[in-house]
């Protein structure tokens, strides 16, 4: 428990002012997090594959190039079109070396991490986007801590049949609704502090409606995570953070938070 209070005691002040920087910070940080992520499922894959590292890097490198440059939209779309079709070209070229399965793998990594993840970015270049980051979070981790909580309080019906047999429906419930009621504390918070970015006090009840919503969402990230890691037999994907585990342990909900919340804010509303 100290070093899961200490990890967050010492990362949450570098997550706010990356997030308040926006532009290049945080950039950097979605690269980062992203090449990280992609090394432990690499990692874990290597397991039973042989998945080309370089070549996810690679992509990582140059699409969070182009998107700092041009932005999110159509320069997106078109960086992993194009790198789709040479991982097509790599098949036919090194056909006698590579298999099939190494190459999925490779794709596959690229659009579970970088590709969704970077919709953080394209949130926070919206107007109020500074804002409207933090209900990722107030999704991710409400889920995830009050889903824990409920889950050892109430628990009873397992979720059989499931990634994750050993959580609870009691669990999953709780987390939906916690992260509804961090969401609108959020909310309140916000309005009243910059009372000039928001008129009254429809956020609060966006912030609370967005962040139980994309806890459902959250929970498919967390056992899409907890699968993977069940077939490639590991427990966890990393320990580069000390009481939590891998860069992937903590960010499985957060990659499908990222487009939830850029689709309902940015789409949506």
């Amino acid at each position: 428990m100290f070093k899961r209070t200490a990890t967050v005691v010492v990362g949450l002040p570098i997550l706010i002012l990356l997030v308040y920087l926006g532009g290049l910070a945080i950039t950097l940080l979605c690269a980062t997090i992203s090449i990280l992520g992609q090394r432990e499922l690499y990692v874990a894959l290597s397991k039973k594959d042989k998945p080309i590292h370089a070549v996810g890097y690679g992509f990582s490198l140059v699409y969070f190039s182009i998107l700092f440059f041009y932005g999110m939209g159509y320069p997106q779309v078109i960086t992993l079109t194009v790198y789709i079709i040479i991982m097509q070209a790599c098949m036919v070229l090194f056909f006698s070396k590579l298999e099939l399965r190494d190459c999925i793998g490779v794709v596959y990594g690229c659009i579970y991490i970088p590709f969704l993840l970077a919709f953080i970015i394209g949130l926070r270049g919206l107007e109020l986007g500074q804002f409207y980051v933090w209900l990722i979070f107030t999704s991710a981790f409400g889920c995830d801590t009050f889903a824990y909580l409920t889950g050892s309080a109430i628990g009873r019906h397992k979720l059989t049949g499931t990634p994750s047999p050993s959580k609870t429906w009691e669990g999953l419930f709780g987390g939906i609704v916690g992260a509804a009621f961090i969401g609108c504390m959020y909310g309140l918070f916000a309005t009243r502090v910059f009372p000039d970015q928001f008129m009254g006090n429809g956020f609060i009840v966006q912030a609370a409606a967005v962040s139980a919503i994309t806890a459902v969402f959250c929970v498919v990230g967390d056992m899409s995570a907890s699968a993977i890691k069940r077939q490639t037999g590991i427990k966890d994907f990393g320990n580069i953070f000390p009481g939590h585990g891998g860069v992937l342990d903590r960010i499985d909900s957060i990659v499908i938070a990222a487009p939830v919340v850029y689709l309902i804010m940015a789409v949506i509303l």
